[in-house]
């Protein structure tokens, strides 16, 4: 129903002219902007969820007569499905940094960061919707520019600027990037509406292997997978933490997004683009989550498990274009839906987590992992919002993320079962097992130094739990990770209906049953949930009659135990990274007796910041081109003259 969705997205954009109102009491205008941009996300989510229960899809024309053809926005149940975790993270996001830039009201920028967040939410929302290619990039800009003001909210800060103009050229080089690929495939086609641009993909002429690369770099760049990834780290660590939920959790989706539209309207992938996508996938999923161990800040721990995630949803992905490729719609539709899903859970969960180490920061006062200890038992609701995170992230039951991760699985042994070349792809669960494996030792890092142990710092030591208003929206994506994890058939079915858009409708999701897979599943997590509530319980009961002795934890006999004797990121992690030795981007110093080791970005600081230093170089050089020297460019005109004329004079004419 477009009045619906078009309502919701003009509650959100009520919600962010709210936050620039000026007020004598600023507190009043931020919770009415929370209170507009939720209530506006809860209709979006209305209009897409009642695409995926069964309504038709549809499409509604804005502007017919524009040049390059019709502003065209609808919703199928690919983008309802995107659009149910825009409103979900979007609605979280936003009452949550109601009440955390409170604290920055003196910065003087906390309105138009109110106000950039709904340009954010509703861009997000057209860019999923765009059905023809001018809104689309259009869409797609505005949400870039908003995106780069919102990671300069900081911009005080060195490494804030650096990590936002990284950004900005990251992201233009992506949108020129798309331009070129649709002016390709438009050539053929009789307008800029995407129904155009699928009719011309069954023509020879509309060069889909040339358009089939383009869209993986311009939308690979803005999903973040290796070695386009180099923007992501800095970029969602310098933003407000909110807006790195926002980022983490949507706008590197749209990436994603990008890829899936594109597949649908080409008629399905190749063969070469299906192990493309999982090679891609495995490279960035390992490397990913080995970069984040690798990590002593906790939102750039988190950025990197981002680049892992995007490569679990790659490895669905791959298997799913090599499934059509091959002739095996059980393999395809699995792995789509699986990807799919996991865009949802994904979302989900690392909203989750960045609101969680958001809390953190606001408690303790900093990021750094080793300057931190002991905040489980002064911030115990958020350890146990962080701590369900960490389980769903992990891909453990009972929590959603190992749904979407079991159906990849169920997917790559499918196709090991297939003929031909396919079947190799079944080592891609060998990949998901080192993932999972490398990701549970780095959030059991996390948890065990942020939250467990004692204090490092005074700062640490005064910890307190936050309010509600930081609180509650970690609760409520908390309780949708659990939701999923316990009744997943209510969000596998969607996902297979959007699977069968990208594979086409006659051809795909209809010949998987979820149902009995899927019923599994949440009883396996229900009766994993039980039985840890009957430990809990008979653990109660049984120490209720005892006298309890309060004393030290036992020091392995040093009389007077230090914080400095336990555990830290660097300690915990250094004996699983050290087979992965330069891959894992470190550098160890010592001072004194101290042992400390360095995070880097292999591919950022070791190919792009210096071919970046060599481009600066050869353009200095270059500029004594514009010395103004008279005979200097008199004879630059002269040798390209000379040059056009022996072209003209060489040319065959026909």
């Amino acid at each position: 129903m477009p009045q619906l969705f078009f309502a919701g997205l003009s509650v959100i954009v009520a919600g962010g002219l709210a936050a620039l109102v000026p007020s004598r009491t600023p507190g009043r205008m931020e919770r009415v902007f929370a209170a507009l941009v939720a209530a506006g996300c809860v209709l979006v989510a209305l209009a897409a969820l009642r695409v995926l229960v069964g309504g038709d899809a549809w499409e509604v024309r804005v502007a017919a007569s524009v040049p390059g053809g019709a502003w065209v926005f609808g919703i199928d149940a690919l983008s309802a499905f995107f659009l149910v975790a825009i409103a979900g993270v979007g609605a979280a996001a936003a009452v949550y940094g109601a009440t955390y830039l409170a604290a920055e009201r003196s910065h003087g920028g906390v309105p138009f960061a109110h106000a950039a967040v709904a340009v954010l939410l509703v861009t997000l929302a057209l860019v999923v919707t765009a059905r023809a290619v001018v809104p689309f990039l259009l869409a797609w800009e505005v949400m870039a520019i908003a995106n780069f003001l919102l990671v300069m909210f900081d911009h005080e800060r060195a490494d804030t600027r650096r990590s936002g103009i990284i950004y900005l050229v990251a992201t233009h080089t992506a949108t020129l990037t798309l331009i070129g690929m649709f002016a390709i495939w438009s050539a053929s086609a009789h307008d800029l509406t995407f129904a155009s641009l699928a009719r011309a993909a069954s023509t020879p002429a509309a060069g889909l292997g040339a358009v089939l690369v383009l869209a993986l770099f311009g939308f690979g760049v803005k999903a973040g997978f290796v070695p386009l990834h180099f923007w992501l780290p800095g970029a969602h660590a310098a933003a407000p933490s909110h807006v790195s939920a926002l980022m983490s959790g949507l706008v590197i989706k749209t990436g994603i997004y990008g890829l899936l539209r594109v597949i649908a309207l080409a008629g399905g992938a190749p063969e070469w683009c299906g192990w493309t996508l999982l090679g891609l996938g495995v490279v960035s999923g390992v490397l990913g989550v080995v970069w984040a161990l690798a990590q002593h800040d906790i939102k750039r721990l988190l950025a990197y498990h981002s680049v892992e995630n995007i490569g679990i949803i790659l490895i669905g992905m791959g298997v799913g274009a090599l499934g059509t490729a091959y002739g095996l719609p059980a393999v395809a539709a699995l792995g789509y839906a699986g990807a799919i899903l996991h865009v949802l859970n994904h979302a989900v969960f690392k909203g989750l987590l960045f609101l969680g180490a958001g809390a953190v920061t606001r408690a303790a006062g900093t990021r750094r992992l080793d300057a931190l200890g002991g905040l489980g038992r002064l911030m115990p609701m958020t350890w146990l919002a962080f701590l369900l995170g960490s389980v769903a992230i992990v891909g453990l039951p009972p929590l959603n993320g190992f749904v979407s991760e079991w159906m990849i699985v169920q997917a790559l042994l499918g196709a090991g079962l297939g003929k031909g070349a396919i079947r190799a792809a079944v080592f891609g669960v060998a990949a998901l097992g080192l993932i999972g494996g490398l990701a549970l030792a780095c959030f059991t890092k996390v948890n065990g130094v942020v939250f467990l142990g004692r204090a490092r710092t005074a700062e640490a030591a005064a910890g307190r739990e936050v309010g509600p208003g930081l609180f509650v929206p970690m609760l409520g994506l908390a309780a949708v990770c659990t939701l999923i994890g316990l009744l997943p058939a209510f969000v596998v079915r969607p996902a297979l209906a959007a699977a069968e858009v990208v594979i086409g409708g006659d051809a795909g999701a209809h010949t998987v049953d979820p149902g009995t897979g899927a019923a599994w599943v949440g009883a396996a997590a229900a009766a994993l949930i039980a039985f840890a509530a009957m430990g809990w319980v008979a653990y109660r009961v049984l120490m209720r009659d005892r006298s309890r002795v309060v004393a030290q934890t036992w020091g392995c006999a040093f009389s007077n135990p230090t914080p400095r004797m336990q555990y830290t990121a660097t300690s915990f992690a250094a004996p699983v990274l050290e087979p992965f030795g330069a891959v894992a981007g470190l550098s160890v110093s010592h001072q004194g007796e101290e042992y400390r080791t360095h995070p880097r970005d292999p591919w950022l600081e070791g190919v792009i910041l210096p071919a970046w230093r060599r481009l600066r170089a050869a353009v200095a050089r270059a500029q004594e081109l514009q010395l103004g020297r008279l005979h200097v460019s008199l004879l630059y005109v002269f040798a390209t003259v000379v040059a056009l004329l022996w072209y003209l004079a060489s040319r065959q004419v026909p």
